[in-house]
């Protein structure tokens, strides 16, 4: 259905490819279209190690907080009712116009008049909004609460880093506990090497898809004026919604980032000059080992956090303005 979606789309595109205006418009939505697609494809692709993955997280005996799962609840909420609102919007806008959201191709004449204009508004929706547009967002839900889990459990570790108390009477039980925060860092290590090697690809088309939309965006400003309203707005939301979701993970990498360098921090502030010289070798390694941070690879080009989230802005308001200039 999605093949046969960018197919009608396509052809539509390639018919409407004298207004130039109208044709970036349309590319703007498609590069949306095809971010989701792709995600799905990569995500299907890699499903039987994601779903070792999740199976290894979900025997491990590991707890999550009921307020980390009410995060992980409301983002899918809130990332689908931002992207519906705003596809809804502009849905209904072109009903009232007696115009397509996107440029298509249909069996009939699709703007004869407002009947056939919301048969082929039913007829887009059907072969995108379904298998591919709530797809991806379930997907990116279950990308998410991974990472979200894995940021928990990083926490988790280093409370209890902070309360290990070592003393004659309690000794064998502390280090019991230590040998037990132990093993679970280097499980975590583990879940971390797995995520980065399971979704690179699935980062990397997330930003080819968020620079993309930057330099469209850019273009569009530049040649664009301001009587043109209609086209600037719907720009301006599919970017709000590219960069909404790149924010995310971006966030996300940096907490992961953060957390799993919090480790090291945690171990030092323990109570660890009481302990004795095997148990302090033991901490020695697993300070060394925690201050290689854990980070969701681009595709092995960039790393998911912040300063590239950043950079990401910075450039695109560069090309823009380089843009304008050579238009001036």
């Amino acid at each position: 259905m999605a093949f046969v979606f960018f197919v009608v789309t396509g052809i539509g595109m390639y018919m409407n490819q004298d207004d130039l205006i109208s044709l970036l418009s349309d590319l703007d939505k498609t590069i949306v279209s095809y971010n989701f697609f792709f995600k799905i494809i990569m995500f299907l692709i890699k499903r039987k190690q994601i779903r070792i993955l999740i199976d290894d997280i979900l025997h491990s005996g590991d707890k999550i907080n009921e307020e980390r799962e009410r995060v992980m609840k409301i983002h899918v909420i809130l990332v689908s009712v931002l992207i519906t609102t705003i596809i809804g919007g502009f849905q209904m806008l072109s009903q009232i116009k007696g115009e397509l959201v996107i440029s298509s191709w249909m069996p009939f004449d699709a703007v004869k008049n407002q009947w056939t204009v919301f048969m082929a508004g039913q007829i887009l929706d059907g072969l995108y909004a379904v298998p591919v547009m709530y797809r991806a967002i379930a997907i990116q839900g279950i990308v998410c609460s991974i990472i979200m889990y894995m940021c928990d459990q990083l926490v988790e570790l280093q409370q209890r880093l902070k309360t290990l108390t070592y003393n004659e009477e309690n000794g064998h039980n502390t280090r019991k506990a230590f040998k037990r925060i132990i093993k679970k860092h280097i499980r975590l290590v583990g879940y971390s090497r797995s995520i980065k090697s399971v979704f690179k690809e699935y980062f990397f088309i997330q930003n080819v898809a968020i620079t993309a939309e930057l330099c469209l965006n850019a273009l569009m400003m530049t040649i664009m004026g301001l009587e043109q309203k209609k086209h600037l707005a719907t720009f301006m939301a599919y970017l709000m919604i590219a960069l909404f979701n790149a924010y995310i993970f971006c966030y996300l990498g940096q907490e992961l980032m953060d957390q799993s360098a919090g480790i090291a921090l945690a171990a030092y502030e323990s109570d660890w000059t009481s302990w004795p010289v095997d148990m302090q070798k033991d901490l020695l390694l697993l300070i060394t080992v925690a201050q290689k941070s854990f980070t969701l690879s681009a595709g092995g080009i960039a790393v998911m956090c912040m300063e590239t989230y950043a950079l990401a802005l910075y450039n695109g308001y560069s090309i823009f303005a380089v843009l304008r200039d050579v238009v001036d």
